[in-house]
């Protein structure tokens, strides 16, 4: 078993997971082998499983690392709004954009389920990957609701998460079915999609920051 140095790894490892990126958006996880991931990386497909014990765990890192870069811009786009309202406007929309633009998060957990795609992953993965999104999702939503004193301020985080999956979620898996109809409807110059989001953005926004 050939062995590398610290920096070899490193690089390697790196290049694994640009590599397989690339390759689940272009081609899908059912089309994407171990070999197809290491032949451009220059490693033999034996030699994948001294980085990752399986191509799972690489899916997983690939969607750890994403979600970083989603934290990222949830704070860029929250920093210095005051507003709570505002504040969840906006985290709407960039949880919005995250499911419409990133096409891993596309391939992997919208168009189908993330179980199948990943293969045997198991109780520990899926554990990693929640936990990574609580990571992620959870301390906006307490930064806002320590400014806000409507139903927002009473509800646990992992329930106002909920509210945003089952509405804006769901409208994200079913933008193409949505964007179908947009030519029947000339009085919505925006399209059916866009209109009902923007809608149910300020809609959800309000009903949880307005007080009573």
């Amino acid at each position: 078993m050939r062995k590398f140095s610290d920096e070899e790894r490193e690089r390697i490892q790196v290049e694994l997971i640009q590599t397989a990126q690339e390759l689940l958006v272009t081609y899908g996880p059912a089309k994407t082998t171990v070999k197809d991931i290491t032949d451009p990386v220059g490693i033999a497909k034996p030699t994948f499983y001294q980085f990752f014990d399986a191509k799972s765990d690489l899916y997983v890192e690939i969607f750890k690392q994403e979600l970083d870069e989603f934290a990222k811009t949830l704070r860029s786009e929250l920093e210095g709004v005051d507003d709570p309202r505002e504040r969840l406007e906006r985290f709407f929309r960039c949880y919005i954009e995250f499911g419409e633009e990133n096409e891993f998060i596309q391939q992997v957990f919208l168009r189908q389920d993330y179980r199948d795609v990943l293969g045997d992953i198991s109780s520990d993965q899926i554990a990693e990957i929640e936990r990574k999104e609580m990571e992620a999702l959870i301390p906006p939503i307490q930064d806002i609701q320590s400014q806000s004193e409507g139903p927002i301020s009473e509800m646990e985080p992992v329930t106002v998460l909920g509210l945003m999956g089952s509405s804006l979620g769901l409208l994200i898996l079913h933008k193409d079915e949505y964007e179908e109809y947009t030519a029947d409807m000339e009085e919505i110059q925006e399209g059916i999609y866009n209109h009902i989001q923007d809608k149910m953005v300020a809609v959800l926004a309000r009903g949880l920051i307005l007080e009573d």
